[in-house]
């Protein structure tokens, strides 16, 4: 494709202004003058700019209940910090560890082997083994990537598609398979929505089960020298089963879906404030990794995460009983406390273990964006985002600007 080949433009075809000045803080939404405080934190994922809320929610109600939410609410980095190591909080209830409406079926198997929704000994034993092998696999090329959207519709299936996209290419999986995987982690991912049909439910199953001969498969196939063989070595010499360990390289491309996809349209939104920084990183693809790694500080893709307790626990000056539920305000610890490591990944026994690959995945995808001809100042226009609880996705195709 001709570099810039493809720019967005409005409805009438001529490329919209800036809609804003640049900003000295490129990867933080310029203030939103106009709009209220969300009423809670939920709302705030999907708010124009929810940055100063979560710095005074930080700071004047570090710990409260909210009966409306039915949740406790930490937002400040000591107390989430305190959650987190607490062996009382959980990432799944415990009368619930796979969401109900999966069952016992390929969707439900497959969630229930993920390292990421457990804290048994499977979890202490296996993820390290999986830490070990995604440290040691190749990041120095270039992924595979889906095609280059020309509409906005294609560009929001883009920013799902690409990170997945991109943990197949660093996993070895070939092209014809990261399509396929690609469609089948969003197949799954939208089986495990509160409101989710009885043909997505079904869509979901057969799609898991593709996820786990896809990925059994592929493991077997690999030369002896090479990480994931190492992986699949290690994993028969803990006791874990094959299954466990290609079910968890399915959770690898799960994981990266959502989280990535906010990281790189947040990146295309920042770069579209700051048409400086839009044009050098148009020249030096290594400012497209700077900016996602902005980015993931100050406008960060996960806002919120989840912990159930299954015993009481001190918190605060406050008992919080078992049973309760947790919400982790992630986005406000790192609103109060820019300077350290980004909050968007996580922390303690359940941090993501993919930080580097997916900040140099999101560089990768918006440098690739870019090179095709995306317009980043066209997107900023009425900005809207994915009605999600925990993640912060822009959603460009909703306001009717159509790409040319």
């Amino acid at each position: 494709m001709a570099r810039r080949a493809r720019r967005l433009r409005g409805a009438a075809g001529l490329t919209p202004a800036i809609f804003r000045p640049a900003s000295k803080r490129h990867g933080r939404p310029a203030p939103h003058t106009g709009a209220m405080h969300p009423a809670d934190p939920i709302q705030a994922v999907t708010h124009p700019d929810p940055y100063p809320y979560y710095r005074t929610l930080a700071r004047e109600r570090p710990l409260y209940y909210d009966p409306a939410l039915g949740l406790w609410v930490a937002s400040s980095p000591p107390l989430i910090h305190a959650v987190l190591a607490h062996r009382a909080a959980r990432v799944r209830p415990a009368a619930e560890p796979v969401p109900r409406a999966l069952g016992d079926d390929a969707a439900g198997l497959l969630f229930s082997r993920f390292v990421r929704m457990r804290d048994d000994a499977a979890h202490a034993g296996l993820k390290p083994l999986l830490v070990d092998c995604l440290q040691a696999l190749p990041c120095g090329g270039a992924p595979c990537w889906p095609a280059a959207p020309h509409t906005l519709p294609g560009l929001d299936e883009f920013l799902f598609a690409a990170p997945v996209y991109a943990m197949a290419s660093r996993l070895g999986l070939a092209q014809p398979a990261i399509a396929a995987c690609a469609r089948d982690v969003r197949l799954f991912r939208a089986a495990l929505g509160p409101a989710a049909t009885a043909d997505q439910l079904a869509a979901g199953h057969a799609a898991a089960a593709r996820l786990q001969t896809a990925m059994m498969e592929h493991l077997h196939a690999q030369a002896d020298d090479a990480p994931l063989a190492l992986l699949r070595s290690r994993a028969a010499q803990a006791e874990f089963e094959p299954a466990e360990v290609a079910a968890n390289l399915a959770g690898l491309l799960f994981q990266s879906c959502e989280a990535g996809a906010g990281l790189v349209g947040n990146t295309l939104a920042a770069l579209g404030r700051d048409p400086g920084l839009c044009a050098a990183a148009r020249r030096d693809a290594a400012l497209c990794l700077h900016a996602a790694a902005h980015t993931a500080r100050h406008d960060p893709p996960v806002h919120n995460t989840r912990r159930y307790l299954d015993a009481s626990m001190s918190l605060d000056g406050q008992v919080l009983p078992a049973g309760a539920t947790v919400l982790l305000v992630l986005a406000a610890a790192g609103a109060a406390a820019p300077g350290d490591a980004p909050w968007t990944f996580g922390a303690g026994r359940h941090a993501c273990p993919g930080r580097t690959p997916a900040l140099q995945a999101a560089g990768q995808a918006v440098a690739f964006l870019l090179d095709a001809g995306l317009e980043p100042a066209a997107l900023t226009q009425k900005l809207g985002y994915w009605p999600l609880p925990n993640a912060r996705v822009p959603r460009f195709a909703r306001h009717g600007v159509q790409a040319k």
